[in-house]
């Protein structure tokens, strides 16, 4: 019969009635192709040992004169009881026990050669597994039977225990599988000598079974295991969690060369015996096609290994070899090398694997460590031999002239470099070892992982980010809302995933949330899975603590903390510059706005000659809705109603929170430390509806501004209420929306950015922009911090000489001469008042006079205001400086 398809299954797929039931419904599937089975020794389940270390272990024992002890009968009922689960008759393999307690006897009586006599035995698992296979095909109505390598002319060399097949066979061994007229179920591993000798095919022997049938049927191979194909790297490296989302992806497909190179460093489901039957396939002039597939999730595609090479220089594995040792020679003179070459090549015990010379040194990698290896440590005098190294290759045809791919090999190992960190550098300097299909380097065996998980996501998730997030509150739930309903990976190029986040309260649900919930920090900033930590708690600490640890463990940060910027900024962006890495704060100021950005792009330090802003929408929306009639209990009753102010709006209304956002945007636009806790401050609190609405009927509004300048004498910088007229930049800002203002040189009007200043989506489009914009620099290794607080530190400018005109409001006793003895207390001070009116009493009966006075420094009012207050005359007083269109600068 002639198959058109060879189905090998590996002893997973083999190991109970469940996974036998599916390979079954995989063989009925492709009934139409009549495929030829080839099976493994029965899989071992947990608790009970292995089909073929139970074999090894009776045949030494024979060889030993000794008897079989407990191997024989647990042996016989493991596959007693897998036979009774599958309903397949119970003296069905009564003949091969006979078979096989014969071949024990006569190891007994005569031992032949050991290892001869071991193949005789150690291969008997995979005779009873196709006796198995071929009964329960035969119950489900396929003519099916189990057949012997020496029937099939499967012929083999004589290296017992890892025998090759011998390629003139394959001629004999297509005819004689064509010329059976049932289904063939063959059992793997097992080979013949010429002499009829049974051999035994080494590691991954089923494997090369199957290869060595396709290549000489010239049929596809589907290789059946428990995992959907190849991985682009060990799955051992990565965590349980890492793992749970589907690390590391599967290769879609490789050529046989890129397979081989995979399998020579051990890659888990293939074996370069299996590979050696595709290059012997292809010397006959034949293309031999491996798919590597899952017994468990058969409609996964697998892995495809083709003869055919696409050398379009991209990675498509990485592999490693643990426990090499390097020996490393420094040489006074290079013509030295050739002759220290064939020394250390001529160690037996050791194989040499990689060579290299470089400036005065030579390297050299070995397999394993040996006497003869550390002798020569001590027989060269500048001589160092590293044990137990970690030789990492990275895969992919035509890699060697794809400079693109090169260097991006280069930055990822560049970038997990953190002596720091690590107290030494992870990666060897040589030797370093480039092919058409390889790039190969030895790191050291502590930072190994490290290096090899910073390759994965650096070469092979690219297009992903994985984001954790510290809070969940408003703008946290906004990042997931935006993300989940606003997100579109096809404009933005990349796929965003959550999977971690702390939260105060667990039992809460969370239903826009699908990663894990903990309420503990650390699991989230040491979480492997993470590219960048989102930081949404807010305050001084934890918070700092947390960005300073996930700036450590290799983390990105992006944070809308300004508090914790502005207290401790020099100290998180020494931290992100010493680790090299990016730290994201738009958010941090004026929420949806992208001040940041635009500040950070300017080429100059120089440039910006001021910055003028309503930097807090709290106070904003205040003071708009004082300006339509309302008092200060009533405009705050309604912000906290609206959401617009806490229930202590004490940072908002005090000045606080603009004077540290004010803090990090003028330390950014002057490119000098500005503390915030030395900026000028004054809260909204002390403005009263009747001061808005004379204000309003001269044409001017009050607003909360924050104001930083260069002068000659240095920067003056404040925060306070203030008039702005009709023309100003902020005049109709309102609301809750802030503004920005910027006044650049040779620019008449100032550059105003304006937008919403908090508010869960506003916010969230900030902190996803930042996200975004750290994942385009981590994909080219790019770190860009600013100059925080960098520079020669600009004085600030004593508040007392601020020179601004100012608007005076005096809430007094009605009686007569008030006015006068104001007057007199200004002219004193050489203030000039350029306007003047009265208002009548209010509820409270005190009279109101309003004063708009020339320019004038802050500290000669303070002296005159002083004065005035000091009168009994007066309750209260009121004065603000005066912004007009065009005094930004």
């Amino acid at each position: 019969m002639r198959p058109r398809l060879i189905t090998k299954f590996g002893g997973t797929s083999l190991a109970t009635r469940i996974s036998w039931e599916a390979v079954l419904e995989i063989l009925e599937e492709r009934r139409g192709s009549n495929p030829l089975v080839v099976v493994s020794a029965v899989g071992a389940v947990p608790g009970r040992p292995k089909v073929t270390d139970l074999l090894f272990s009776l045949a030494k024992q024979a060889l030993d004169g000794e008897a079989g002890g407990e191997g024989l009968p647990e042996l016989r009922s493991l596959h007693s009881e897998l036979l009774d689960e599958l309903k397949l008759p119970s003296d069905l393999l009564d003949g091969l026990w006979q078979g096989l307690e014969e071949q024990l006897a006569a190891l007994r009586d005569a031992p032949p050669a050991r290892d001869a006599a071991l193949d005789r035995v150690v291969g008997w698992g995979e005779r009873l597994s196709a006796a198995m296979m071929a009964e329960a095909l035969r119950r489900r109505g396929v003519d099916a039977r189990a057949c012997t390598p020496d029937e099939l002319g499967l012929v083999t060399d004589d290296r017992f225990q890892n025998a090759s097949v011998l390629e003139q066979s394959l001629e004999d061994l297509a005819r004689n599988v064509i010329r059976s007229r049932e289904e063939l179920v063959v059992p793997g591993y097992l080979g013949t000598t010429r002499d009829g000798r049974p051999t035994t095919l080494g590691r991954g022997g089923s494997d090369y079974t199957a290869a060595v049938l396709g290549a000489a049927l010239k049929r596809d191979v589907e290789i059946w295991t428990d995992v959907d194909g190849v991985a682009i790297t060990n799955p051992a490296i990565f965590d349980s969690s890492m793992r749970a989302e589907g690390h590391p992806r599967t290769i879609a497909q490789l050529s046989h060369e890129e397979a081989y190179q995979m399998a020579a460093f051990g890659s888990r489901v293939l074996y370069e015996k299996c590979l050696s039957a595709a290059r012997m396939a292809a010397r006959k002039g034949r293309h031999l096609r491996l798919i590597v597939k899952n017994t468990f999730n058969p409609g996964h595609p697998g892995t495809v290994l083709a003869a055919h090479r696409a050398p379009d220089g991209l990675p498509k594995g990485i592999t490693a070899l643990e426990e090499v040792q390097l020996l490393t020679v420094y040489l006074d003179r290079e013509e030295d090398y050739r002759g220290l070459l064939e020394d250390v090549g001529s160690i037996e015990d050791s194989h040499l694997l990689m060579a290299s010379y470089s400036t005065g040194r030579a390297s050299f990698v070995f397999d394993r460590l040996s006497p003869a290896l550390e002798e020569r440590e001590l027989r060269y005098p500048d001589a160092h031999l590293s044990r137990d190294q970690v030789l990492i290759k990275v895969v992919g045809d035509g890699m060697g002239a794809n400079h693109a791919s090169l260097a991006r090999i280069h930055q990822a190992v560049d970038f997990i470099e953190d002596p720091e960190r690590y107290g030494a550098p992870l990666l060897h300097k040589s030797p370093q070892l480039l092919t058409d299909s390889t790039f190969e380097f030895v790191a050291r065996k502590r930072g190994a992982r490290q290096v090899i998980l910073q390759l994965y996501k650096d070469l092979f998730g690219q297009a992903e980010i994985h984001v954790g997030m510290l809070g969940l509150g408003t703008v946290g739930g906004g990042v997931l809302y935006y993300s989940r309903e606003l997100y579109s990976r096809e404009k933005t190029g990349c796929d965003l995933h959550f999977p971690v986040a702390l939260v105060r309260d667990l039992k809460k649900a969370r239903p826009n949330f699908a990663g894990r919930l903990t309420d503990q920090a650390e699991q989230v900033v040491s979480d492997p899975r993470v590219d960048v930590v989102v930081e949404l708690m807010g305050g001084l600490e934890p918070a700092r603590t947390l960005i300073l640890t996930a700036l450590a463990q290799g983390k990105h940060v992006v944070t809308a903390n300004k508090a914790v910027l502005a207290e401790y900024g020099h100290e998180i962006f020494a931290a992100a510059r010493k680790h090299r890495r990016n730290l994201g704060f738009e958010a941090s100021v004026c929420g949806e706005i992208p001040v940041i950005e635009v500040v950070l792009g300017m080429p100059s330090s120089q440039d910006a000659e001021a910055i003028t802003g309503i930097l807090n929408g709290t106070s904003n929306y205040l003071l708009t809705q004082m300006d339509g009639g309302m008092n200060y209990d009533q405009a705050l009753r309604m912000a906290q109603e609206a959401g617009f102010a806490e229930a202590d709006p004490t940072l908002d209304v005090s000045g606080a929170d603009a004077t540290q956002k004010l803090s990090i945007l003028a330390s950014l636009v002057f490119h000098s430390p500005v503390p915030w806790k030395e900026i000028y401050c004054e809260g909204i609190d002390r403005v009263k509806a009747v001061d808005t609405a004379v204000a309003r009927q001269s044409g001017y509004r009050f607003r909360p501004v924050a104001h930083a300048r260069r002068t000659a004498a240095g920067l003056v910088a404040w925060v306070g209420p203030a008039l702005v007229d009709a023309d100003h930049s902020l005049y109709a800002v309102s609301r809750e929306t802030n503004a920005v203002s910027l006044s650049l040189r040779e620019r008449g009007e100032p550059f105003t950015l304006v937008g919403k200043g908090a508010g869960a989506l506003p916010t969230a489009r900030s902190v996803l922009r930042d996200i975004l914009d750290i994942a385009r620099k981590a994909r080219h290794k790019m770190v860009e911090l600013p100059a925080f607080h960098e520079g020669k530190r600009l004085r600030l400018v004593d508040p007392g000489d601020h020179v601004y005109p100012w608007w005076v409001r005096f809430t007094v006793e009605d009686v007569p001469g008030v006015f006068a003895r104001i007057a007199t207390a200004l002219g004193s001070r050489a203030l000039s008042i350029r306007q003047a009116s009265q208002h009548d009493p209010d509820e409270e009966g005190g009279a109101h006079i309003m004063l708009m006075l020339k320019a004038a420094e802050r500290r000669k009012l303070s002296e005159a205001l002083d004065e005035i207050r000091s009168g009994d005359y007066c309750r209260s007083i009121l004065a603000v400086p005066v912004l007009e269109s065009g005094s930004e600068k």
